[in-house]
Formats: C-alpha cells, structure tokens, sequence
C-alpha cells in the first residue's frame, strides 16, 4: 500500500464520518433540517436553533463556585420558560450568564436530541475578538459579536453600527455579512470548537424524561472511527516497516559486517573490565618475601607468616627482636610495620615477637 493510497483511505473515512456526524445533528430554522439540508424527524446528538426560535437575557452573579452556582441558577430558573445557558467566564469577581428562552412550541419542533445549542454561539465563535456579524437568512435578520452578544433586527437596532454602538463594540472591524450557506459551513467546526463546560449547560430542558438514547448510530460512529484509526495506524506501520526493511537491504552485507563488529566491541569491552578489576586489585606478594629474608638476616626463626589483602604479619624469634623490626620497615614499599603483640622472653633466651606491616607502593614512606 503506497503513501498515496494510505492518505486517500483516511481522507474517505473522514469523510464518511463527517457526513455520518452530519445525518445526526439538525438545525431548526423555518423547518428541522440535518447539515445536509434534508428535512427530517429522526433522533439526533444535537439540535442548533436558529435565532428566531429564542430570546436572549444576561445577568451577573458573584463568582460561585459550581455546585453553588448551579443552585443559585435553579431557583432562577424556577417557574421560568424552558431554556438552556452559557455560562461565561468569571470578570471582576463577576461572572455572566446568558439565558437563552425558548419561545413556545421549540422544544416540540427540535424533537429528539440532549443538546440544543443557540445559533448566535457557534456564529459567535467563529469571529475574530471584536468582530461583528449580519446573519440574513430564511427571511430573518440578526447581528451577533465575538463577545456572543446577538440582537434581532428590528425596531432601533436595524444596522449593524447601531447593533455594536449599542452592545459596547469598538466596530474597529469590518463587519461580516452571512447568508444561510456560510452559517451552514460553520456550524459543525464550531460544535467541535465548543468547551465541555458548555455542553453540560445546553442540555435539552428535560430531555431525561422525555428523550432515550438511541445507542445504535453513537456506536455505528464510534465503531468507523475505531476501523479509521486503526486502519490509518496499520498503514503507517506497513510504510514505516517496509520502508525499513529497503534501507536494509540497500546496504546489504555492511549491516551484517556493522553488528558483527559491534559484536566484537562489545566482547573486548568486558575483557577490558575484567582485566582493569584484576589488575585494581593486584598485590606485588615477593614484597612479602623480602621481608621474611630481612628476617632470617637478622638470624631470627620465623614460625608463621599471615597474609591477608595488603598486610602481612610474621611471627618468631630472635636475639633482637627490635633489629628485626627495623630490618623489616626499611624494606621499600612496606608500610607501618610495628609490633602487633608484646615482645616476650622465651625458653631459649631468644625474644618472641609478632611483627605487622602494609605492603604499599615501592618508594613510599615506611
């Protein structure tokens, strides 16, 4: 399979996707359509209302907590028209909150869906900060800001330098003009553009009680989008692994020739190791010697030698012992000699003695 290929498998996949996410979210305007622009009843993810289907109200509440803020918000909503909200971020210790009421016989018309989300949001999100939008669609006119702000047109507010005068714009941009086929495009880039936050507050007034979940579309969704990823994810493992195993056999017997002496390397390092830890821990013994024949030298009988690591004692007897002592430290490269245990007078009239030293390097201070 060539890279050519790989990418126009994933590309129709996400097509296929972006049509099947398309049968499943509606837009209500004049009549209940798909994004396809087909009329239709079915059950749906989510339904976008059109502008003329609610009425906008904002209020500020001090900057609660969620759990607080979400009582406060019921006993607001207590005896008020059906409606969903969008909660802004906190300013000032303040945050907004924005009412979307819905006006009577919506909630029949949008039918079956979790989500109703306000057309002037995804409109909204997809101005630049400042901007300003005309939507003239289906016979209905409507401004809306970056900030979400939207007023139908009518009455005082007919052009849109009036509508961002009067909504705080700066109008330093150039406002847009949108018919229904530009609203269209943007409305599935900016459902996916909405925060998580947002799609809790959106639900659809009541929909637990009155709405059930159709599972088999969600899992038809999620089942192509598990085959895509899991195709595009085996192809680019087959075009890495092959391109892989060509590189390989362009170079040919170098590889084998390369890892054998690798191989090699890899050997001579641990014999080097092992050499250097022996060598590390090598003592030069006829220093010992040397001291054993400094003691016969001095005519003492020697009846025991112990050697352990670098240091050595050497047991016997002697006219002197203090002579052999001193024979034995002025030997280069033996340390520290001394008595290890007192000189004692033994039957013969010769003195006992213990003698213990440290073979260090040849030169060094005894």
């Amino acid at each position: 399979m060539s890279v050519r290929e790989t990418v126009s498998i994933a590309s129709r996949l996400r097509a296929f996707l972006r049509g099947a996410l398309g049968r499943r979210i509606f837009w209500l305007t004049d009549e209940r359509r798909d994004l396809s622009g087909t009329p239709s009843s079915s059950r749906g993810i989510a339904v976008v209302l059109g502008r003329e289907h609610y009425t906008e109200r904002r209020k500020k509440f001090p900057n609660l907590s969620r759990r607080d803020l979400d009582a406060v918000l019921k006993q607001e909503l207590a005896g008020s028209r059906p409606c969903v909200l969008a909660v802004t971020r906190p300013d000032d210790e303040r945050r907004e909150v924005v009412f979307f009421e819905l006006h009577d016989g919506v909630l029949d018309r949008a039918g079956r869906a979790p989500w109703l989300v306000p057309e002037s949001i995804l409109v909204a999100s997809s101005l630049s900060g400042g901007g300003v939008a005309c939507v003239d669609r289906d016979g209905f006119r409507y401004f809306v800001g970056s900030s979400g702000v939207s007023q139908a047109a009518g009455g005082a507010i007919g052009s849109v330098e009036l509508f961002s005068l009067a909504a705080g714009l700066d109008g330093s941009e150039s406002p847009v003009t949108l018919d229904r086929g530009a609203v269209e495009d943007l409305l599935l880039p900016s459902l996916r553009r909405l925060p998580a936050d947002m799609w809790r507050r959106l639900r659809t007034p009541g929909h637990a009680t009155r709405w059930e979940v159709d599972w088999w579309p969600l899992a038809r969704v999620a089942a192509v989008g598990l085959v895509a990823y899991l195709g595009v994810a085996s192809g680019y493992l087959f075009l890495t692994q092959n391109a892989r195993e060509k590189e390989l056999s362009a170079l040919g017997t170098e590889v084998e020739t390369l890892l054998k002496a690798q191989a090699q390397v890899e050997t001579l390092e641990r014999e080097h190791a092992g050499v250097a830890k022996v060598e590390s821990q090598w003592v030069d013994t006829y220093r010992l010697w040397q001291a054993v024949a400094a003691a016969w030298g001095k005519g003492a009988l020697v009846s025991e030698i112990e050697f352990k690591d670098t240091e050595f004692t050497i047991r016997g007897s002697a006219q002197l012992a203090t002579d052999v002592l001193a024979a034995v430290a002025a030997i280069p490269g033996v340390k520290n000699a001394k008595f290890s245990a007192p000189v004692r007078g033994g039957r013969s009239g010769l003195e006992e003695f213990s003698i213990t030293a440290t073979l260090g390097a040849e030169g060094a201070d005894g």
